[in-house]
């Protein structure tokens, strides 16, 4: 990831989207894998992007399968620039002793400003209890490990849901959520509200990666499905 800075092969004055992906130590190796690799390929998504890498302290991390990543920047470093999206990957670490709280200051203060967030996870548990999901429609791995948290008070808008869901927030922004099983939803529902993937997009993007049928991939590239 250091390689490349902006995050893509692109030319920058190519570029439409920014993303900012905040991981924690710990983090979960295959929550915001789907989601990165394709705002890379052009080839698929309808808008160019750039993702920037970020985590607490701007030194690596190593995720739950024991892969050691190095970031871009520390999120302090970054964290007032204009992303469109800020993402954050779900891990061991949330439940800590408070290293990820400026992810959360940072989910907190774009949610007033009417902007895009997406968690998965462990981070939509931290959400939870910082109180960011009281007032939006959510999801997440289970209502109960959300009510561990003593200021999470969003019981009435949960929603048991095996896929993404988008929230919208009184500032007319959108959160987005989804439990660890939905990976590929999350990535979907992101680059959907990204306008990096058309709805009708996104869909045949799913077929393939979700679903597992072929004909969602010729779909994107326009290719008929082959008979034999």
């Amino acid at each position: 990831m250091t390689e490349e800075r902006n995050g893509s092969d692109q030319d920058s004055s190519a570029v439409a989207l920014r993303v900012l992906v905040y991981l924690p130590e710990g983090m979960a190796d295959w929550e915001v894998g789907y989601l990165m690799s394709e705002l890379r390929q052009r080839e698929v998504t309808e808008r160019a992007a750039a993702i920037t890498v970020a985590t607490a302290t701007g030194g690596a991390v190593t995720s739950m399968g024991g892969l050691r990543v190095a970031p871009d920047a520390a999120l302090a470093d970054v964290a007032d620039e204009p992303f469109d999206a800020l993402v954050l990957c779900g891990g061991t670490s949330w439940f800590g002793d408070g290293v990820n709280g400026a992810a959360l200051e940072l989910a907190a203060r774009r949610k007033r400003d009417g902007q895009l967030v997406a968690a998965i996870c462990g981070a939509v548990d931290a959400m939870g209890g910082a109180g960011l999901l009281d007032d939006v429609d959510h999801t997440g791995n289970e209502l109960a490990q959300l009510e561990k948290w003593p200021n999470y008070h969003g019981r009435a808008r949960f929603a048991i849901e095996p896929h993404a869901v988008r929230g919208r927030t009184r500032a007319g922004g959108t959160i987005v959520t989804a439990g660890s099983w939905a990976p590929t939803d999350f990535a979907a529902a992101v680059m959907e509200e990204l306008g990096a993937l058309s709805r009708e997009r996104a869909g045949l993007w799913l077929r393939f990666w979700k679903d597992r049928d072929v004909s969602g991939i010729y779909g994107l590239f326009g290719m008929d499905v082959p008979t034999s």
